[in-house]
């Protein structure tokens, strides 16, 4: 193997070792697993990696992933979180602001009928008017 491609040759490896041992036909690599392998260039790739495998067997598919991540996925997973939690609480603001507006229309319409009602003369406060 040439040194300049040992950790491309790493990658290949890895894949055909999970298909042998989990007996499946295709194999998803993330890209921390990826980013492991050719962290030291393609020279020099890491003699040992530990990964997590998830089995699919009914699509017979194998996720491959760092047994664990490293600091930037980490980071990276909060600031999703972070995005999430926010766009849901936004979501939760907006939804309130609805319902107020809603209960404000349905107050307003009641106030719009008792003056109706109080608008309308009854025959004997009319005769009375008269």
């Amino acid at each position: 193997m040439p040194s300049w491609r040992k950790s491309k040759r790493a990658a290949v490896e890895v894949k055909e070792q999970i298909m042998h041992y989990c007996k499946v036909d295709d194999v998803k690599v993330s890209k921390w697993v990826n980013e492991a392998i050719w962290a030291r260039g393609a020279k020099n790739p890491l003699p040992k990696i530990k990964l997590r495998v998830d089995v699919d067997k009914e699509k017979k598919i194998a996720k491959v992933e760092l047994f664990e991540l490293p600091v930037a996925a980490k980071r990276l997973a909060e600031k999703q979180k972070q995005l999430e939690a926010a766009a849901k609480k936004k979501e939760d603001v907006k939804k309130a602001k609805e319902e107020k507006k809603e209960i404000k229309e349905e107050k307003t319409e009641e106030k719009k009928e008792e003056a109706k009602e109080q608008a309308i003369m009854t025959k004997e406060q009319e005769h009375a008017m008269k």
